[in-house]
């Protein structure tokens, strides 16, 4: 059974595998700096998971080590062990690998085996993991995962919340790369696999089309959120209270007007994003320095997660701003910071060393960056193979665009109206 770095999740063995991962990303292009970035976002949120935003603001203020959370039930402690990332990246690597096992007819049935695939490779890392336990932050998947609920009850108890679960779109990265016409179905086919519900088709749509004009297109930051709004509305998984939401986050001021750390948002903006304040789904989970404080922040909500994530991409200064903003917001923070820094890396850079970038520590302590850079490589060589992409790093030279399609324009095609897979 295959145990190496390239083939099962694990931390870096010495100082000498430490320094190795510098040189992996030395040249690492998009979709390997958007991975590697989902994974830090992912790894450095999970520590402080449903922790509340006052707190949060007040206690994490550098990027100087992996936060943790003091006020975590200890049975959330349970192989958990900083650097390693939780179900959103797990999630995206998944759905990397299912398009490359069954290309562009992947369906919901592909989807949901490939996540099973590498929820169970979990059981397969080394120490410091747990031998044979499985990965930390899964939510109501792990049930049918464990065969203690079967995939229609799964299906039917997202289908029926108000607001269901972000699973869609914390995972729906690698859709990004789609055009927008096909880039409709996969995303039906994303969110009905598990969460069969508008709000988790349309969440999964927007935050493909956002991470598309920014890695794909090359567009402009200050419109991502007026771009995800316009495509949404063409598209046949538009969804009116999703659109409204848009616009009125698309209408907020820069983030940066509210000071250091978010500390002088105002209530009514924080709601505006992430829903009822304290948020009531949070309401049994301890909060603050001793687990006596409410919960203030965004609960896992795919619509609003979504809407956070289009916010804090319009206005971001870096990887580092992007990545302290996310844990600003409080609550569910990993899968924030997971999509923010994701699209960050793959738009932008991750800047490793740099000064509005990620320190090192992030790449040499985090799990799995040579299984995930192995990913990437084999998901960058298929969509150069069957979709004629070719990305290439911001700000690298190129006679005309910075993306090469097949067909020309693909890349900025309006959606047409598409059938219910």
């Amino acid at each position: 059974m295959e145990t190496d770095a390239s083939s099962v999740p694990q931390f870096a063995a010495d100082h000498a595998a430490k320094l190795a991962r510098r040189a992996l990303l030395a040249s690492a292009g998009p979709v390997t700096q958007l991975l590697i970035g989902d994974a830090i976002g992912d790894a450095f949120g999970f520590g402080v998971e449903m922790q509340d935003a006052y707190w949060l603001r007040q206690k994490v203020t550098r990027l100087t080590s992996w936060p943790e959370n003091p006020a975590k039930p200890e049975e959330h402690r349970f192989n958990s062990i900083r650097g390693m990332y939780s179900d959103d990246c797990e999630m995206t690597v998944g759905l990397m690998k299912a398009f490359l096992e069954h290309g562009m007819n992947v369906t919901e049935e592909a989807m949901l085996t490939a996540w099973r695939v590498e929820w169970e490779l979990a059981k397969r890392r080394p120490l410091p993991a747990v031998p044979g336990a499985e990965r930390s932050g899964h939510g109501s998947v792990k049930h049918f995962f464990r065969g203690r609920t079967t995939l229609e009850e799964l299906r039917e108890s997202q289908a029926s919340r108000v607001d269901p679960g972000n699973a869609p779109p914390m995972r729906a990265l690698p859709l990004a790369f789609v055009d927008p016409e096909r880039c409709q179905q996969l995303c039906l086919a994303n969110a009905d696999s598990t969460h069969p519900h508008p709000k988790a088709r349309a969440a999964s749509y927007v935050i493909a089309q956002a991470a598309r004009w920014l890695i794909v297109e090359r567009g402009k930051k200050s419109r991502v959120v007026e771009v995800a709004l316009e495509r949404l509305q063409s598209s046949d998984l538009n969804h009116a209270e999703t659109a409204s939401l848009l616009q009125r986050i698309g209408e907020l001021p820069d983030y940066h007007s509210f000071g250091q750390r978010l500390r002088r948002m105002p209530e009514d903006v924080h709601a505006l994003l992430c829903g009822q304040q304290p948020h009531p789904d949070l309401e049994h989970v301890p909060g603050g320095q001793d687990g006596t404080s409410a919960v203030h922040g965004l609960g896992s909500d795919a619509m609003r997660t979504a809407g956070v994530v289009l916010y804090i991409l319009r206005f971001h200064r870096g990887p580092r701003d992007a990545l302290l903003t996310s844990l600003y917001i409080g609550g569910d923070v990993d899968s924030i910071a997971a999509l923010c820094l994701g699209i960050v890396g793959g738009s932008d850079g991750l800047h490793l060393g740099q000064r509005s970038g990620l320190p090192w520590f992030l790449l040499e302590e985090l799990e799995g960056v040579e299984y995930l850079v192995s990913v990437s490589l084999r998901f960058e060589a298929w969509l150069k193979q069957h979709l004629g992409l070719v990305l290439r790093a911001r700000g690298a030279k190129s006679s005309a665009s910075s993306v090469s399609m097949k067909r020309p324009g693909a890349a900025l095609k309006r959606p047409a109206k598409v059938k219910r897979l």
